[in-house]
Order: C-alpha cells, then structure tokens, then sequence
C-alpha cells in the first residue's frame, strides 16, 4: 500500500519516465476543500487496451511485473473518500492522470514529503523538462526546469546550490500553500 499522496506522485512519474516521456507536469493544488493532483507527459502513452485495463490490480506493463498496484490503489482512494480519479491516454502523444480528493475527509492520506518526493526526481532525470505547479485559490508557483537551466546555464540541477534553491523554494511555497502537513 502506498502510504501517502507523494508516493502516488512518484509512482506516476515513474511511469511517465518508463514511457519515455521528455515533458512531465505535475500539478498540486488546493481549491477550497479540495485537494487536486495531476501528473501529465508525453511519453508514449497507451492503447485502448491497455489504457482499459490499467486500473486492474492484476496488469502491469512493467516488464516481469504480475501486479501493477499504483493506479488501482489512487483510484481505490480516491472513490472510497467521494473524490474522483481519471486517465487519459493516447498512442504516441502520452498520458494524463488526475485525482480530485475532498482535503477534509478523515481518511484521505497525508501528502507526505512533497519537497522530498518531487525534487530528486526533477534533478535526476537528465533530458527531461518538469513543469511543477503547487496552488491553491489565490496563487499558483510554477517550476519550470526549462526556464531554470536557462538561468543557471551549463551548471547541472545536482549542483549542492541549485539543490538547495530548488528545496527551499518548494518548501517556502509548499507552506505557504498549505500543502506541508505535520507528520
């Protein structure tokens, strides 16, 4: 079982990468009592037989995986708390999946380490752009990789200060948004 709303995050990025995606939008936003994620690429994406059985427990597209849990369990989630979860995908041009989650429900897992989960993916994977939306019904904060590798030039987003940048933006804005939950 994935314990909080930041391994779902992961889990899909993972999957977006998998396909080989060069652009990933992650989206967290709070809008009243509602808490929205999203996860978009343009990797390349499924066919409607696979997009049709990617929320059964029992399939998996990873090579020698029996079970593929991430998707079903989001959408268990998501259904049991009266929110909602889609999936869109198509051949070649990659897939989108997003879930509405009431914030308030005594059930819905924490988001967990947001800052943790999204930033040693964003640096760690070399030719791919992320775009990273955190929000709620007053503002919104962009990341954007593209527009940050225009900034630092030739010095890598390892780099133990552009690391540093990215951690402590996020996590001000995270705060500040109300998307950093006390564990």
């Amino acid at each position: 079982m994935i314990a909080d709303l930041a391994m779902h995050i992961a889990d899909l990025v993972e999957n977006a990468l998998r396909a080989r995606a060069r652009e990933v939008r992650v989206v967290v936003r709070r809008s009243g009592e509602h808490l929205y994620l999203e996860v978009a690429d343009d990797g390349g994406g499924m066919d409607p037989h696979t997009l049709q059985r990617a929320c059964d427990p029992f399939f998996s597209t990873k090579p020698g995986a029996k079970v593929g849990l991430g998707l079903p369990l989001l959408k268990q989630t998501a259904e049991a708390l009266g929110g909602t979860c889609g999936l869109e995908s198509s051949p070649g041009l990659g897939t989108r999946v997003w879930v509405n989650l009431p914030w308030g429900h005594p059930d819905r897992p924490p988001l967990g380490d947001l800052v943790g989960t999204l930033v040693p993916l964003v640096v760690t994977s070399p030719g791919v752009e992320f775009t990273v939306e955190l929000g709620d019904d007053q503002s919104t904060w962009i990341l954007s990789t593209r527009e940050l590798r225009e900034h630092v030039g030739d010095v890598p987003l390892s780099h133990p200060e552009v690391l540093s940048f990215l951690e402590g933006e996020m996590a001000r804005t995270a705060e500040a948004l109300g998307l950093k939950e006390s564990a």
